[in-house]
């Protein structure tokens, strides 16, 4: 896996740090595999103190979707690195530099704030055009120059440019979700910050329409043994969010065994047999999975190859802890069982 490659694909760059630790080929970061975001929630303001958030707490339910509150400032929350970060009042100037914490930002009407963002930033397609601060080397003289009121980062992949950024005083809040309750919560989050918790809420109930879509129709169907290859070479198992999302699409992850992400065992793959095979496709260019599975030694006996069950699912969509995670859910389990997801 060629560095780009691999940050295209990885929206939240966990490939992209895995191969930094596996090929020493992804630049000098110090970022860590296997990781992936958590976000604080909200919790009561107070008119003397800034408003705290605790990181437990959950993302909003359809009620509160329905009447979200104004933020109460100052507002004080503790983000994915135990860092308390205190808002004085909602950003005007936003970097991105994380695609997923991108694509938050437009979905819950804020993206008119981000003034620049990675350069793997691809979605939605205004964000294309704003000004690109570098990949997983951020640029940090760029960054600076875009006067940021904040930064929002992915912890997990970005551990050392988020201290030389609080070292230079800028302010960054950071995300690390491992659950798509986690992502949920991430999106509620956000929302409280920008003063955007009317989107943030729509956002959240929709996702949770989505998932409920999904869990409604798999409701007592067994699951079937599903390999998933996310980038060449690579695959997932248990205590990440998309084995949870594998999962919840009625998934009985082969890798789940091994924890984190990790490179493919092409003898523990054949011995576990699966019954379908779901592998990333990207749009700007060929990643050659598929071509990959079947010149593997003896994969062609195994029964999703010999069936013809192998399905494409969408590289950022999966690889992305953001809006659209519970959309590509769906198209997995469609991809498992079409017989009860239409």
């Amino acid at each position: 896996m060629e560095n780009k490659r691999i940050w295209s694909k990885m929206g939240l760059w966990l490939a992209a740090a895995l191969m930094a630790l596996s090929l020493a080929a992804c630049g000098s970061n110090g970022d860590k595999a296997g990781s992936s975001p958590s976000a604080s929630q909200e919790s009561s303001p107070s008119a003397s103190a800034p408003q705290e958030s605790s990181p437990s707490a959950s993302a909003p339910s359809s009620e509160e979707a329905a009447a979200p509150s104004e933020t109460v400032y100052p507002l004080a929350l503790k983000d994915s690195t135990g860092t308390d970060v205190v808002f004085e009042q909602a950003p005007e100037r936003v970097v991105t530099i994380a695609p997923s914490e991108t694509e938050v930002m437009f979905a819950i009407g804020a993206g008119a704030k981000v003034v620049a963002v990675d350069n793997y930033s691809d979605y939605p397609e205004e964000a294309q055009a704003l000004e690109k601060v570098g990949d997983m080397n951020t640029n940090l003289e760029a960054l600076l120059a875009a006067k940021p009121d904040v930064v929002l980062a992915h912890s997990g992949m970005q551990a050392n440019v988020i201290e030389e950024l609080r070292k230079l005083d800028v302010k960054v809040f950071a995300s690390d979700p491992k659950t798509l309750q986690q992502v949920m919560e991430k999106i509620g989050t956000v929302g409280q910050i920008m003063n955007a918790q009317e989107g943030a809420a729509q956002v959240v109930a929709t996702m949770n329409d989505e998932l409920k879509r999904v869990t409604d129709a798999l409701q007592g169907v067994a699951a079937k043994k599903v390999y998933m290859e996310f980038s060449p070479g690579w695959t997932v198992g248990s205590g990440e969010y998309m084995d949870e999302v594998l999962t919840l699409a009625g998934g009985d992850n082969v890798s789940k065994a091994n924890s984190g992400w990790f490179e493919v065992d092409p003898e523990a793959v054949i011995q576990a047999n699966p019954e379908v095979i779901l592998y990333a496709v990207n749009p700007n260019f060929d990643l050659g999975i598929p071509q990959a599975i079947k010149e593997r030694p003896g994969f062609d006996a195994i029964d999703a190859v010999k069936n013809d069950r192998m399905f494409a699912v969408d590289d950022n969509s999966i690889s992305r802890v953001g809006p659209r995670l519970t959309k590509v859910l769906y198209d997995m389990a469609k991809a498992i069982h079409p017989e009860q997801v239409k």
